[in-house]
């Protein structure tokens, strides 16, 4: 499905060295999606460098839930002239080009218990899965580990500690490799957050759903197998 989208609302986060926008689209009555799906959206005024006749279209994954009313993506913004550079530059308003849904990173709900795992921007479908869980009142255990830079990349942080707070079967553990100095919190990788975790079935029956850049998962993979996790239970979606 190909559409033209109208933003709905931007939220910003940033500090001297990252920046992040959370987008909300408008939302097309005939748009369907599953969780863990991703969308390539496109503007007007920005072309392929090589061929100045053609839109560059970009891939994001969906970060809010079929159930909700609108389209939301989250954004990190590099500091370069690239697409996500010209995104920034956007207002309430503006309308960008949809493409999708694609993607085959989806859940199976026939879980015993579910352990997600989000690196930075990671965290989008990461969050849509566990709302759309959350919302069909599942009532299985789920976890998430976050792992992320400092207290700016800590994206969706109100809402997942209130998500915490509400429902008595989802967990959050969170864990910074560059914390700022008066953030008096542990630092380190997701890796440590998994060794320590209790889970209420046998390990070879956590299903595992992670997102984040390709070396980091790679990582992951072999650590989860190391930890004698099920090979067959362990789903990702990469990012580059």
């Amino acid at each position: 499905m190909e559409f033209k989208s109208k933003i709905l609302e931007i939220e910003k986060c940033f500090d001297e060295r990252n920046l992040f926008q959370i987008m909300k689209f408008e939302k097309p009555k005939d748009f369907s999606f599953e969780s863990g799906q991703f969308v390539m959206i496109s503007s007007d005024d920005f072309k392929l460098r090589d061929n100045p006749e053609q839109l560059k279209w970009s891939s994001f994954s969906i970060a809010s839930s079929p159930f909700q009313k609108y389209i939301e993506l989250c954004i990190r913004i590099l500091d370069s002239n690239g697409f996500t550079h010209h995104l920034s530059s956007k207002n309430k308003g503006d309308k960008i080009n949809f493409k999708g849904p694609f993607g085959n990173f989806k859940l199976n709900k026939e879980f015993k218990e579910i352990a997600f795992v989000a690196l930075g921007t990671g965290i989008a479908p990461m969050i849509s899965m566990i709302k759309t869980l959350l919302h069909e009142n599942n009532g299985k255990p789920m976890h998430l580990f976050y792992g992320f830079r400092n207290r700016c990349c800590f994206l969706y942080h109100e809402e997942l500690m209130e998500l915490q707070k509400n429902h008595k079967n989802f967990k959050l553990d969170f864990i910074p490799s560059d914390p700022e100095q008066d953030w008096d919190v542990p630092k380190g990788y997701v890796q440590s957050l998994i060794e320590k975790a209790v889970f209420s079935v046998s390990k070879k029956e956590v299903d595992f759903y992670m997102c984040g850049p390709p070396k980091a998962l790679e990582a992951l993979n072999e650590f989860l197998i190391e930890q004698n996790f099920s090979k067959e239970k362990i789903h990702y979606e990469k990012w580059g």
